[in-house]
C-alpha cells in the first residue's frame, strides 16, 4: 500500500496504488481489481472514497467493469501514432498512411472496409462545395488492432470527379488502397492541401458499440478535407479510440 500522502485526497491516493500495481505487472490485463469492500478494508476509507478511485481510474480507460462481476485492469497496448503533416508527402505513395505508421510503430493492424456509391449528405455536401443528393462514392473504414477496433470512418468522393475513371472505386483497379495522393496523381488531380478540424468528445451509442470503447473512454472526432487547387476531392469524417491513438503534429516556421 502507498504511503498515505497527506495532502492530497485519499482516492487519488488510491488510484495511484492501483495505477502503479497496474503498470509493474502485480495487476495485469483482465486482471480483477479490488472490490469497492475491499479497498474500504485495505483503506479504512468510505465507501463514497473507494467508489471515486475506482471511477477516476475507469474514466481515464485504466479499468473497465462487467456488470455483476466487477472491476477488471484494460489491455494497455501501445497507441498507434498518428504524424502529421508529413504523412501523405508523395515520397510515400505507394503505401496508404494508416499503413505506414503501423509499420513504422511495429504494430500489426487489420483494415475492413466496404465501398458504395450514394448521395452526398448535406454536411458533406457543403464541405465538397457540391450539391446535397449529388453523386459520391462512400467507403466505411474499421480499422483494428490485435483484433481490437482503434478506428472508424467513412470516406466520400465526388463522382463528378472519379465516376468513369481507374480511380473511380478506392480499393478496386490499378491503384487500389494507394492513398489519396497517389489516386488523385493518376487522373490528374495533384492534391497540394489537407484540413483536419479535430474535437475530443464522449462516443455515441453506435461507437461504443463498434469501437468497443470501455466506459468513461472519449474518442477523438477528425473531419478531414483533400484539396486539388481549389477543388475539394474527398472528405472524410475519422473517429478514434483516444486510448488507442496517440497524435504527433511537426508543423514547419516560416
Amino acid at each position: 500500500m502507498t504511503e498515505r500522502d497527506t495532502y492530497k485526497p485519499l482516492y487519488l491516493v488510491i488510484a495511484e496504488d492501483l495505477r502503479s500495481k497496474i503498470k509493474s505487472g502485480e495487476l495485469p490485463a483482465d486482471a480483477q481489481v479490488p472490490s469497492e469492500r475491499g479497498l474500504c478494508a485495505t483503506w479504512d476509507c468510505s465507501a463514497i472514497t473507494a467508489r471515486r478511485a475506482l471511477t477516476e481510474l475507469r474514466n481515464e480507460g485504466t479499468i473497465y467493469t462487467l456488470k455483476g462481476k466487477g472491476a477488471f485492469v484494460s489491455s494497455q497496448k501501445r497507441p498507434l501514432i498518428r504524424v502529421a503533416p508529413d504523412r501523405f508527402h508523395r515520397a510515400n505513395k505507394h503505401v496508404a498512411a494508416y499503413r505506414r505508421e503501423a509499420e513504422e510503430s511495429g504494430i500489426d493492424i487489420q483494415v475492413d472496409w466496404e465501398t458504395e456509391r450514394t448521395e452526398a449528405p448535406a454536411e458533406v455536401a457543403e464541405r465538397l462545395g457540391i450539391e446535397e443528393g449529388d453523386p459520391v462514392t462512400e467507403t466505411a473504414y474499421k480499422i483494428s488492432m490485435g483484433g481490437e477496433p482503434i478506428s472508424m470512418s467513412l470516406a466520400w468522393e465526388p463522382l463528378a470527379i472519379t465516376g468513369g475513371t481507374e480511380i473511380e472505386l478506392p480499393h478496386e483497379g490499378p491503384h487500389a488502397g494507394a492513398g489519396i495522393v497517389p489516386r488523385f496523381d493518376a487522373i490528374g488531380r495533384h492534391v497540394d492541401m489537407e484540413e483536419e478540424l479535430l474535437r475530443a468528445r464522449m462516443p455515441e451509442r453506435h461507437e461504443i458499440s463498434q469501437l468497443k470503447c470501455p466506459p468513461g473512454v472519449p474518442v477523438i472526432e477528425i473531419w478531414q478535407t483533400f484539396w486539388a487547387d481549389d477543388l475539394a476531392v474527398e472528405v472524410a469524417k475519422i473517429i478514434f479510440r483516444a486510448d488507442r491513438y496517440a497524435f504527433r503534429y511537426r508543423l514547419p516556421i516560416h
